[in-house]
């Protein structure tokens, strides 16, 4: 008999959290622990539905106007044999309700098509064709108590999901087929799955573009902290349909025995005020992990502001919030006794995010970004998450035009991407979230010192072998720190492409170092 393999965690409980998990034993970077298969999955609605939306049988992008149809429902396929149309983990099944509204449109099809009502769908399916699976759904948290008629949550679920679910396919079925497959259906059910998939959906972007929300049985029991000691992948790339996104769990720091098992469910980039009232609009509680309890955000003053004096004197100070976990705290001056409300503070972060943001999507130059940087530095710490922003961008940029090639430039990249590798490693130092930022400025840290390897000094008298060697033993390291970094990313699409691209350039580096004879880095 083979043996039973032991769990590497325990399911606990308390009032407080709810069911949570914890290591069973002592756990080192790397361990697994856990991996298991979805309870089910959905496609999400793409950002342009009216330009393209996602195959129901595949999930590949299909232009709307001018896609096949399936031949039951008339929803848009890549094509009529696509064998996702008669999967019933993928599109076999829910066609039988979608069939009930057969007409096809070319005009206002995304609201016709609704895609994000598809996986409150396939969850209320599972009633009658997998029982198991419906009650480990029905065994998720919806957080009704939350989403009650009035609130932002329940009108938006109500009119796009639940209505048009109801008025345009289930109030349609015979009576035969809604007993077959959904003998228990209801407003208030279709509601409960909203919850549901709202609080514990995770999300996969698939290699086309498209992204899935999937539920998970034991995943979804892991707590949320703003500092996770886990990172989960999703199998995407695999020709074995039955482990099509299975999740895989691992620890990416050390985890004593009985110490929470914890992931994370906001942006480790944002600052505390904007991921606890995200965290408060999305799964319905206030985190208080040691990262939000802190002022200073362990040490990179992430949130933290300048001061501007009193009025009468400048104050080279910085602002704090006194107490993070209250939405009413004053912000104290480190230096003088200038205090200010929270919604000023407030108010001025949305105005920087909503100028940042704007630089940002227009694509912007040097010069532009520069700029900003140069203004908004007159009122945010230098590690404010809104200048990481615009510093990860800039990183991106110097060095790749003549303009922007000097010495001077270069030692401008390098001391940022330092910078930057400080702020992310403290926040994420087994990349479980930051893994791609952390990788891109270690990539760009290294070029930025294989350039300048390659200059003459500012004095423009030439680098000394000496000099040149220890500036290529610090590249050859940080494009071996931005490949580990992405160790376990070769199965998402935007990891695998920057594995590629600092692979080539690991390539170039060596073959650049023994052209040079130098080999003994």
């Amino acid at each position: 008999m083979g043996q039973t393999k032991e769990l590497r965690y325990e399911v606990k409980s308390s009032e407080e959290l709810g069911r949570y998990l914890v290591a069973s034993r002592d756990l080192a970077p790397g361990d697994v622990i856990l991996t298991e298969p979805p309870i089910i999955f959905g496609p999400k609605a793409m950002p342009d539905p009216e330009a393209k939306m996602p195959c129901v049988g595949c999930y590949k992008p299909i232009f709307t106007d001018i896609g096949e149809r399936c031949s039951s429902c008339g929803w848009p396929v890549c094509s009529g044999n696509c064998p996702g149309l008669t999967d019933s983990r993928h599109h076999g099944l829910e066609c039988l309700v979608l069939r009930a509204r057969p007409d096809c449109v070319l005009d206002n099809m995304a609201d016709y098509y609704r895609h994000d009502a598809l996986f409150p769908l396939r969850c209320v399916l599972l009633q009658k064709t997998d029982p198991e699976r419906w009650r480990q759904v029905l065994d998720q948290q919806s957080h009704m108590e939350s989403r009650l008629p009035g609130s932002e949550a329940y009108e938006e679920a109500n009119e796009f999901i639940v209505e048009y679910l109801t008025s345009n396919f289930i109030d349609k079925l015979d009576g035969g087929l809604k007993a077959k497959y959904l003998p228990e259906i209801s407003k208030e059910l279709l509601h409960r799955m909203c919850g549901v998939i709202d609080t514990n959906a995770l999300e996969i972007r698939l290699p086309e573009g498209c992204e899935l929300n999937v539920l998970y049985a034991q995943t979804s029991i892991m707590e949320h902290s703003c500092i996770p000691n886990t990172k989960h992948t999703f199998t995407v790339y695999t020709k074995d349909k039955n482990n099509l996104y299975n999740i895989t769990v691992k620890a990416v720091v050390p985890i004593l025995k009985g110490e929470h098992v914890a992931t994370m469910y906001s942006h480790a980039l944002w600052g505390t005020q904007a991921r606890r009232q995200h965290l408060r609009d999305t799964k319905y509680f206030s985190c208080k992990c040691p990262r939000c309890s802190d002022p200073t955000e362990l040490g990179t003053y992430l949130s933290a502001m300048k001061c501007m004096g009193d009025g009468k004197k400048v104050c080279d100070g910085i602002h704090l919030p006194e107490d993070p976990l209250d939405d009413e705290t004053e912000w104290a001056c480190s230096k003088c006794k200038v205090k200010l409300g929270n919604s000023q503070i407030n108010g001025l972060i949305a105005q920087i995010g909503e100028d940042v943001d704007n630089a940002l999507m227009m694509g912007g130059s040097v010069t532009m970004l520069e700029n900003i940087l140069c203004r908004l530095s007159t009122f945010l710490h230098p590690n404010h998450y809104h200048l990481y922003s615009i510093k990860h961008s800039l990183v991106q940029l110097y060095g790749r035009q003549p303009s922007y090639m000097t010495e001077d430039i270069l030692d401008k990249k390098i001391q940022m991407c330092k910078d930057l590798i400080f702020i992310t490693k403290t926040l994420d130092p087994g990349n479980a979230r930051l893994s791609l930022y952390s990788a891109v400025l270690h990539h760009e840290l290294h070029s930025a010192l294989v350039l300048k390897s390659k200059k003459i000094k500012s004095d423009g008298t030439p680098k000394t072998v000496e000099d040149i060697k220890q500036l290529l033993v610090e590249a050859k390291n940080s494009v071996n720190e931005a490949l580990d970094s992405l160790e376990d990313d070769s199965e998402e699409a935007s990891g695998k492409k920057l594995i590629e691209v600092i692979a080539k350039s690991k390539n170039d580096f060596e073959r650049f170092c023994k052209e040079k004879n130098i080999n003994s880095l």
